[in-house]
C-alpha cells in the first residue's frame, strides 16, 4: 500500500461491500456509508515534513521543527479525511438505493403522522362523548333531585316569588 505498513494498520473495517441494485439497505447499504462516512486516515504522513529534525542544533530548535511538522502532516491528514467525505457525499447524493430509503422513510413518516392525526381526533370525539353522557347524568340527577325535593315539601328560596 505503498506508505502504510499493513501490519501496522490493518483495514479490516473497511472491508465492507457497497453490494449491487438489489442490496438490502440495512445490512449493506448503511453499513458501507456508516463505515466510509466515519474514515480516518491512518497514514503518518511523513512526506509532508518540511523540515528534517536531526538536523537541529539543538532541543528549541527541533520541537519547533516537529510543531510545524505536526502541523503540515495534521493539516494533509485533515485534507485526506475531508476528500474522502466528499467523495463518499457525493456517492450518496446519487445513489438510488439512498433515495429509495429516503422516499420509504418519508412514507412511513407520514402514514405516522396520519395515524397519530386519527387517534387524537378519535380521543378527542371519546373526552366529547363521554362530557356529554356526564353533562346527561348530571341532568338527571339534578332533575331526580329536584323532584324528590317537591315530593318532600322542601321549596328552595330561588323558586319563591318575591
Amino acid at each position: 500500500m505503498g506508505n502504510i505498513d499493513e501490519n501496522d494498520f490493518p483495514l479490516k473495517h473497511l472491508n465492507v461491500s457497497f453490494g449491487d441494485s438489489a442490496s438490502d439497505y440495512t445490512n449493506v447499504v448503511s453499513t458501507f456509508y456508516a463505515c466510509w462516512e466515519s474514515y480516518n486516515t491512518v497514514c503518518k504522513y511523513a512526506w509532508c515534513d518540511e523540515y528534517d529534525v536531526r538536523e537541529a542544533p539543538n532541543r528549541r530548535v527541533r520541537r519547533a521543527m516537529e510543531e510545524e511538522n505536526g502541523k503540515r502532516r495534521k493539516a494533509a491528514r485533515r485534507e485526506r479525511n475531508e476528500e474522502v467525505l466528499s467523495l463518499v457525499q457525493f456517492v450518496k447524493r446519487r445513489d438510488l438505493r439512498v433515495k429509495a430509503r429516503m422516499e420509504e422513510l418519508k412514507k412511513e413518516k407520514v402514514l405516522k403522522e396520519a395515524e397519530r392525526k386519527k387517534e387524537a381526533e378519535r380521543k378527542k370525539s371519546e373526552a366529547a362523548a363521554a362530557r356529554e353522557k356526564w353533562r346527561e347524568e348530571a341532568e338527571r340527577a339534578r332533575a331526580e333531585l329536584e323532584k324528590s325535593d317537591i315530593l318532600a315539601g322542601k321549596v328552595r328560596l330561588a323558586d319563591l316569588d318575591s
